[in-house]
């Protein structure tokens, strides 16, 4: 059938299908950054802990026991006893940080590392099985659990696991459509409010992230790498540092006392 034999109603179908289709790109991109970003994200922080964080805790354990040993030599200081206190509960709010660290380190096997094939199965799928594209609410639940077993598979680089939801998604019996032109019309116009709604929050939070204080400090390390210098194995003598004087000065405490 040519252009000039449809009605309207089909020609205004054609043009918002063209549009939908435009958003659902648009939507994909921004998906496929935001779930990079995050991975990038996530494989610094284990980065940042590994090589500085746990130094931290370190620090705050021994200021700990140190403050601990200050307030012993003088109960009536009721300064050293709160010092020694909130000593004590930074110590354990580090440790407790580092056994979250620590569980994610281990299900993260390697650093994220995207390829073009990745990121393509990526597209594909988000604009195949995003939430926004369903109407019914019960298919927009089915497709939320989906799209985040995607952002897991794609952020842990599981190549297998999204081709196999792809090629189970394109064979899926609700792939199947078949709704008059009116009926299509206002379910083609929702999806693109929803898209476009979707499209907005994303990049809010894509904003949000680049914000934080953990991504200025990636973007500031990836930066100065690039020039050959290291911010985070500077950072690391540091507290190396600091943790061999505290260590020395406890050892000084735990003499004095004994004496």
């Amino acid at each position: 059938m040519s252009t000039l034999e449809l009605t309207p109603e089909e020609k205004e179908f054609a043009s918002k299908r063209q549009i939908l289709s435009d958003k659902e790109e648009q939507l994909a991109e921004k998906e496929l950054e935001f779930s990079t970003l995050q991975a990038e994200l996530k494989s610094f922080q284990i980065e940042y802990f590994t090589k500085v964080g746990f130094k931290y805790v370190e620090l705050d354990r021994l200021q700990a026991v140190l403050d601990k040993l200050l307030a012993s030599r003088s109960p009536s200081d009721d300064h050293a006893r709160k010092t020694a206190y909130e000593s004590r509960q930074r110590a354990e709010q580090s440790s407790r940080e580092a056994d979250a660290f620590k569980s994610i380190s281990e299900k993260t096997a390697s650093k994220f590392e995207s390829s073009a094939e990745l990121k393509s199965i990526y597209r594909e799928l988000a604009k195949l099985v995003h939430p926004d594209l369903a109407l019914d609410q019960a298919e927009k639940e089915r497709r939320h659990l989906l799209m985040q077993q995607v952002n897991e598979a794609y952020q842990a680089g599981d190549i297998k696991k999204l081709r196999d939801i792809l090629e189970s998604e394109k064979m899926s019996p609700e792939r199947v459509k078949g709704d008059d032109i009116g009926s299509s019309l206002v379910k083609i116009i929702r999806k693109i409010a929803q898209i476009e709604k979707r499209i907005e929050v994303v990049k809010l939070r894509i904003a949000e992230l680049w914000k934080t204080e953990m991504f200025l400090l990636k973007e500031k390390v990836k930066a100065e790498r690039a020039i050959g210098k290291d911010i985070l194995e500077q950072l690391a003598k540091s507290l190396d540092g600091k943790i061999s004087a505290l260590k020395t000065q406890i050892s000084k405490s735990e003499t004095h006392r004994s004496t």
